[in-house]
């Protein structure tokens, strides 16, 4: 059976917005351009807790009881989880940072801002990601790059061409939210315009492309789901896809339903369920994905 959509909830006002599940699993996280973060004890939460971090939060990152986000006042600040307890501010920058994330066990922070920054970056950043194993970190840019970068040595490993060119993340065709596979971090996923391109860690070969022919639109952003087999992708206009990387099959198609950009996705830990969040503010969730992505003998089609 098809995976169940739940009706999509107002969480946020119009613009930006994106989720994450807290480590457990017992909580939806989100943030938006009303500058709360809202944490849901479940989709029918009626009275989320919010803690309120600046006029706008455009990224957070939640990590062994560490809430990290970041603001329109240009910082990237830490709060306790779940109580909200201000603890610092990790970071400043000239101007907006645009996205945030943890390593794999929440040692290290990585943030990317429109003033062209991180590290030796030469142009706004649109994405970061960590190799699970904490010696790559990954970065999208408006140049159209795609970069890898060794940690310790901070220096560019390589360098791919492959987004559309853009002079500011609000001007970007798609977030390019990368992905890198968890455990032992094998794959790199990079949205490049409909497609999804993997690359192989260490060789940094390009050797699969995940593809669907109902995808029309860019897709904005990837998602590995905890057992490393599924990856999931939101779109702009609203599709979300998953496929089984092994077999490069398309396991599950759902339509957003009033067809607005999807522009964050987070996998639940148990791998049953999907949360994601559009660009009107709007939190969804996919239920029964542990049900529906193990037949993935057939493509399954399901438009609404």
């Amino acid at each position: 059976m098809p995976c169940e959509r739940k009706p999509m909830r107002y969480g946020h006002s119009e613009g930006h917005t994106e989720v994450c599940f807290d480590d457990t699993g017992r909580f939806i996280v989100t943030c938006g351009n009303d500058g709360d973060v809202r944490i849901w004890e479940s989709l029918d939460d009626d009275d989320p807790k919010f803690i309120t971090v600046g006029e706008k939060a455009y990224s957070l990152a939640l990590k062994n009881g560490k809430l990290v986000t970041a603001s329109s006042n240009n910082t990237v600040q830490i709060h306790t989880f779940p109580d909200g307890d201000p603890d610092g501010i990790l970071t400043r920058f000239t101007t907006n940072a645009t996205h945030v994330a943890f390593n794999s066990i929440g040692s290290r922070v990585a943030a990317g801002s429109s003033d062209f920054m991180v590290k030796v970056v030469e142009a706004p950043v649109l994405s970061v990601t960590f190799d699970p194993k904490d010696d790559f970190l990954a970065s999208a840019s408006c140049d159209g790059s795609v970069v890898v970068w060794n940690i310790e040595e901070q220096t560019q490993v390589i360098s791919w061409p492959l987004l559309q060119k853009s002079n500011d993340v609000t001007n970007a065709k798609s977030l390019c939210r990368l992905a890198w596979q968890p455990g032992m971090g094998k794959f790199l996923a990079v949205p490049v315009e409909t497609k999804v391109h993997l690359y192989e860690r260490g060789s940094w070969d390009h050797v699969s492309t995940l593809s669907d022919d109902l995808l029309a639109q860019p897709i904005n952003v990837v998602s590995w789901s905890p057992c490393e087999r599924f990856l999931a992708a939101g779109c702009v206009g609203g599709l979300l896809t998953v496929w089984d990387v092994n077999s490069k099959l398309c396991v599950e198609r759902q339509k957003h339903e009033k067809g607005f950009t999807v522009c964050s996705l987070a996998w639940h830990p148990s791998g049953s369920h999907i949360a994601y969040t559009d660009t009107e503010g709007c939190l969804g969730l996919l239920d029964g994905l542990g049900t529906s992505t193990a037949d993935n003998n057939r493509t399954k089609v399901l438009l609404k």
